[in-house]
């Protein structure tokens, strides 16, 4: 492997590195914090208060691994129903749990309890596995480790054979292949320019998108090579829509990413309408991102995940 291709990834491993000790970091301090430790004269009723927050540790230690397991297994879901009940019920599944997750986001920027960043992959799972009784999932964690790692080990190969810089890398990532020009887009957030992307795209046009200075995507004309992994990523995703479309739209999603939520909740509505008119073909893969700032919180998936934890 040449020199560029080691420094690509390498430049991969360390922005997830960063986006998962960024993500420890918060939940540490806004989870479980140590307790303050008080005077001498407090000592007798400090014991009491130590037993109690040592136990509230445990029980935040034991949820954000709860959060990791159910998390991955959220994505198991979806590859379930796509398989056992179609397409139509696996965007529909999409669209029922981000907008669980951003019903529990909104009740914490309300409220300031970090107890509701942690519990929505567990009402999420729970709701697939009542909705959709044959595909209530329950892998071990080396399995579970096992996906995710795969699916990063999947990225690192996407972002080097599509150049993709380590801002873009985070969820939601779209990538916008016109299959009649080859001319292809990258962007990364939850913003509407990836509908500008397909009007780009089908015009013949290779653009920048920037906002406030800050690149949120750009297009290029994908190489044989290129064209060649994005038609591996369209046939081993979940496809939905019209395969004759020229318009093929590739999200690289998480269940767990608050701001693929927010994307859906603000755009999903006008991205499924062209879905649905034949207009786009959307297909889904996999980026864990957000869960794996869960893994990495926890000791024991931590462990488990070995170097992308930092």
């Amino acid at each position: 492997m040449s020199n560029s291709a080691n420094i690509n990834r390498m430049l991969l491993v360390a922005v997830i590195v960063l986006a998962v000790a960024l993500a420890a970091v918060l939940i540490y301090f806004l989870a479980l914090k140590p307790p303050i430790k008080t005077s001498t004269s407090q000592s007798q009723s400090s014991s009491s208060s130590s037993s109690s927050s040592q136990s509230s540790a445990s029980s935040q230690l034991s949820l954000i691994t709860t959060a990791f397991e159910r998390g991955v297994e959220n994505w198991l879901n979806l590859v379930c129903i796509y398989n056992k009940y179609g397409a139509n019920a696996t965007l529909s599944a999409v669209n029922s749990i981000y907008t669980i997750s951003y019903s529990y986001i909104y009740d914490y920027e309300e409220t300031g309890n970090t107890t509701y960043l942690l519990v929505y992959p567990i009402a999420q799972y729970q709701y697939l596995a009542s909705h959709y009784t044959n595909c209530a999932v329950s892998e071990s964690d080396q399995d579970l480790v096992n996906t995710v790692i795969g699916a990063l080990n999947n990225i690192n190969t996407i972002a080097y054979t599509l150049n993709i810089p380590g801002n873009l890398l985070g969820t939601p990532l779209f990538i916008v292949y016109d299959r009649a020009n080859n001319i292809t887009y990258v962007l990364a957030g939850a913003s509407p320019y990836v509908f500008n992307a397909i009007n780009d795209a089908l015009r013949g046009n290779i653009t920048v998108f920037t906002y406030q200075g800050q690149e949120l995507g750009y297009g290029f004309r994908a190489n044989s090579t290129q064209v060649s992994l994005i038609g591996e990523l369209i046939s081993s995703g979940l496809r939905i829509g019209n395969p004759n479309a020229n318009i093929t739209v590739i999200e690289f999603l998480d269940p767990e990413c608050p701001y693929c939520a927010i994307f859906q909740v603000e755009y999903g509505r006008s991205l499924e309408a062209m879905i649905n008119s034949g207009y786009v073909y959307y297909v889904i893969q996999y980026f864990p991102t957000h869960v794996l700032g869960y893994g990495c919180s926890s000791p024991t998936i931590a462990q488990m995940l070995g170097p992308y934890c930092g």
